[in-house]
């Protein structure tokens, strides 16, 4: 190979690890808990796990070769899962809802974005625990939707409860 196609094959070799490095720092920095699997990582080159039920849910975020994302979570309360939705993609953006996600009954919401090809799935749980599968989507989106998931736990934490703050 030409040794000047060489170095420009390396120097994008390296700028794409970097964007890995950094999509993998965002991730991680927009919903704490999520860290590296320790399992083999299947389809895709990186792969960050969390588990934490019943706080900020469980399960995995992948990206792919192309520096996209996957995002499959459980076991997230519905109260985190729709204020966050809410917060980012405003009301009638899923198909099938007509009200606010966090005013909606147990269902499941469904979005495909034609631009970038992801698909969007929310599901409201009757057990008061919601799911989220995102497939394919820019790494910057699902940054935004993890850090509103974060950002509506945190929030919702400091609010006081029934009898608290109270004398």
């Amino acid at each position: 190979m030409n040794p000047t196609v060489m170095e420009a094959l390396e120097e994008w070799r390296d700028a794409n690890e970097h964007l890995k490095d950094s999509a993998v720092n965002a991730l991680r920095l927009a919903l704490p808990g999520l860290d590296h699997t320790r399992t083999p990582t299947y389809c895709c080159p990186v792969m960050l796990a969390i588990d934490k039920p019943g706080d900020l849910g469980a399960g995995r975020v992948c990206i792919d070769t192309d520096t996209r994302a996957t995002v499959e979570l459980s076991d997230i309360p519905n109260t985190l899962l729709g204020e966050a939705s809410d917060a980012v993609f405003g009301v009638g953006w899923f198909e099938e809802a007509e009200l606010p996600l966090a005013e909606e009954d147990p269902g499941t919401f469904h979005y495909d974005d034609e631009a970038t090809g992801a698909e969007w799935s929310l599901t409201i749980g009757e057990d008061g625990l919601g799911k989220l599968l995102i497939e394919s989507v820019p790494v910057s989106y699902a940054v935004e939707l993890l850090d509103a998931l974060n950002t509506a736990r945190t929030r919702q934490q400091q609010k006081p409860g029934p009898g608290l703050g109270e004398g």
